[in-house]
């Protein structure tokens, strides 16, 4: 049996072995598509032509013009994404001043959370050397299955317009450029291209969310916040999701008469792969509107803990809001100042709402 046909039936048996390959809840794995989502067109001139696309605004990475990619989900606030950002331009300049790599093996940076701006200050500050898409929305960040940043994917291409194959991802920093550059070389290599997972368990444990409470003690905590918005509180319960999110709700009645209120608990892993998981409650009412807003593990720059002062901005800028409204996060205006990485992940889980309306209208709690 010829490799080529090696790797053709590694990748058949991963995919068929592990059902839930490509899970949005876990970051993807070796074998495993690349997602055909669309992307922002980063704006230097030099884009188009070194990625070998046409003058659409947004484009697929089945549409870069390679036999291999190296996207690099990051974020610009991320130290660690600071820090490797030399190595890759080593890279960069590895593979284009190499016969056997350049114009087949190309790097895309993908920024979660942040916008052309942004991005254009980061590749000012640390001369980088290759393109940087936006994903302001986290739209790509989740279609990988939300891991912490700096976040290697290496996709083999088909060259027919169709989706990439990973053949391996790395978390963290790649500071072994020969070797990294040597590894790179041998996805090219038909021949030799066999899949590798010896990093994937190793990911998905680091990119799941550390629990700071109990399921019990986070009931209670909701409940003490019904509570804390006045008027008598009965019927408090879990309720049961098909979709993986923690909410609870309640009638409460006031003078002015009874309604039902809700309260989901928001336990997200940050984006950053050295800052500390963000854990939070929210309450809204029965047209989604946020009623108020309870830290439980909220981080600034060096992991610092908020003080009051972010905590009552933060309050300022989403009580009042809804969870079904769009929401496209602007640094300059909805960061809390060092926590733009908190603020950013904040924002996106509020912005989730219509799924988890229409099933609680599905159980006839609206």
């Amino acid at each position: 049996m010829n490799r080529k046909i090696l790797y053709i039936f590694a990748i058949v048996f991963f995919m068929v072995a592990n059902p839930a390959a490509g899970s949005p809840d876990l970051p993807l794995k070796s074998g495993d598509e690349f997602p055909e989502l669309e992307i922002v067109v980063p704006s230097p001139p030099f884009t188009r032509n070194y990625l070998g696309i046409d003058q659409k605004d947004r484009f697929k990475l089945s549409d870069v013009k390679a036999e291999l990619v190296l996207v690099e989900i990051l974020n610009v606030y991320c130290a660690t994404c600071q820090r490797q950002a030399p190595f890759y331009n080593q890279l960069f300049e590895m593979i284009e001043n190499d016969s056997r790599t350049k114009g087949k093996i190309k790097i895309l940076g993908i920024a979660v959370g942040n916008g052309e701006r942004e991005i254009a200050d980061f590749q000012e500050d640390y001369d980088v050397l290759f393109p940087i898409a936006e994903d302001l929305g986290f739209a790509m960040h989740k279609a990988v299955g939300g891991p912490r940043t700096p976040f290697s994917i290496y996709v083999r291409m088909n060259g027919k317009g169709e989706a990439g194959r990973i053949v391996d991802t790395h978390l963290g920093t790649n500071t072994n450029v020969a070797d990294l550059f040597e590894k790179l070389v041998g996805f090219i290599q038909e021949d030799s291209v066999i899949l590798t997972r010896e990093n994937d368990e190793k990911i998905t444990n680091a990119s799941k969310v550390k629990p700071i409470l109990s399921d019990t003690v986070l009931g209670e905590l909701v409940k003490t916040a019904f509570a804390g918005l006045g008027g008598t509180i009965s019927g408090f319960q879990k309720v049961d999701l098909s979709i993986p999110r923690l909410v609870y709700t309640a009638m409460t009645r006031k003078e002015e008469g009874s309604y039902r209120i809700f309260g989901e608990v928001v336990r997200r892993p940050s984006i950053c792969d050295v800052c500390h998981d963000i854990h939070f409650i929210y309450l809204f009412d029965s047209s989604g509107k946020v009623i108020r807003f309870v830290p439980l593990q909220l981080t600034k720059i060096d992991n610092w803990h908020w003080d009051r002062e972010d905590i009552h901005m933060m309050r300022e800028k989403i009580i009042g809001r809804s969870i079904t409204k769009p929401w496209v996060f602007n640094s300059e205006v909805d960061a809390i100042s060092s926590a733009t990485i908190t603020s950013a992940v904040i924002i996106d889980a509020l912005t989730q709402g219509d799924a988890l309306l229409a099933e609680l209208r599905q159980k006839g709690l609206l």
